[in-house]
């Protein structure tokens, strides 16, 4: 039989053995948001910084891209985890900087981080989404817009006309000086050659080639690359096929290009450029370094497809032939 001071000694192991199991157990992840300012104008910068307190041996995912709604971001400053006061618990954080171009209260959207533990365990812990308000410029304190003030009135006499007068007597006497001077020794008119504009091609050629050795993918400027293809398509558009495309639509550029007498496998070549040009202009898409690079051949081979035919030189056969 287990004898009474038996059971009272394994009942005093236990409870010592408890705050040992609880501590190997650990806390939750906890996450924290500042934002600092909440208030801004058009285009200030606030800066928003997200706090993880997690186990040591703890790894934090975070979200690629971060859904910011209607802020755009301006940089992103990660942090290294370190360790907590207590040494039982490390911090890991990220600063954004973001602005917004829109007026009123704008929403700062919620977003998932996951925490994964040394043992392969995953928790997601998610941030409070937040309002900023984004105020205009150009309004007094009231809130109201200041009215427009009327030009200011110059002071009319005298002394205010005497300048302009006597400045007036100078170009006179200058001005019948030249005549008489030039009069006498009327040169023959020389005539310069104009020089023809060079051919839309060519300049797109330039400018294909110069984009794909400026490294702007290397660098990261993924969206300037896509801004810069669809310009140089749109200018040779322009040069080759007299349409406004700079100032159009890319809808209204393919209309225009079908109404040139332009194949429709060659529109639907355009479109393609054009469209995934537009979808990082304006959609806030970013695709891989590696999936853009075909742009620039493409742009190649529709100004191949679609420039003046060469002209044979004069005495060649094909000259004779024709």
């Amino acid at each position: 039989m287990i004898s009474e001071r038996s059971v009272v000694v394994l009942i005093v192991a236990l409870v010592m053995t408890l705050p040992v199991i609880a501590a190997g157990q650990g806390r939750a992840p906890e996450i924290s948001t500042t934002i600092e300012p909440t208030t801004i104008n058009v285009g200030d910068p606030v800066t928003i910084t997200v706090t993880v307190r997690h186990a040591p041996d703890a790894r934090v995912v975070w979200p690629d891209p971060i859904a910011l709604g209607p802020f755009e971001l301006l940089g992103q400053r990660d942090s290294d985890p370190a360790p907590n006061a207590d040494e039982a618990a490390a911090l890991t954080g990220v600063e954004f900087q973001v602005t917004a171009f829109e007026l009123g209260e704008l929403a700062l959207p919620a977003f998932d981080i996951e925490v994964v533990a040394a043992n392969g365990d995953a928790v997601t812990v998610s941030t409070e989404p937040a309002a900023i308000e984004v105020a205009s410029v150009g309004r007094d304190e009231g809130g109201t817009i200041r009215d427009i003030k009327g030009p200011l009135a110059i002071p009319f006499g005298i002394v205010t006309l005497l300048p302009w007068l006597a400045g007036l007597v100078v170009l006179a006497i200058l001005g019948y000086w030249l005549y008489r001077r030039y009069r006498r020794r009327a040169r023959p008119e020389v005539v310069v050659p104009t020089v023809p504009p060079r051919p839309a091609h060519e300049l797109a050629y330039e400018s294909l080639d110069a984009l794909e050795a400026s490294g702007l993918l290397e660098l990261g400027e993924i969206k300037t690359y896509h801004i810069r293809v669809s310009d140089i398509m749109r200018v040779y558009a322009e040069g080759r096929f007299r349409i406004d495309a700079m100032e159009m639509t890319t809808s209204e550029v393919l209309t225009l290009l079908g109404h040139r007498g332009v194949s429709r496998s060659i529109v639907a070549d355009f479109r393609q450029v054009l469209d995934r040009c537009d979808l990082v202009k304006f959609a806030k898409f970013r695709p891989e370094a590696a999936a853009c690079r075909d742009l620039v051949p493409l742009g190649r081979r529709l100004v191949d497809l679609t420039r003046p035919a060469k002209r044979a030189p004069t005495g060649s056969p094909e000259a004779h032939a024709a």
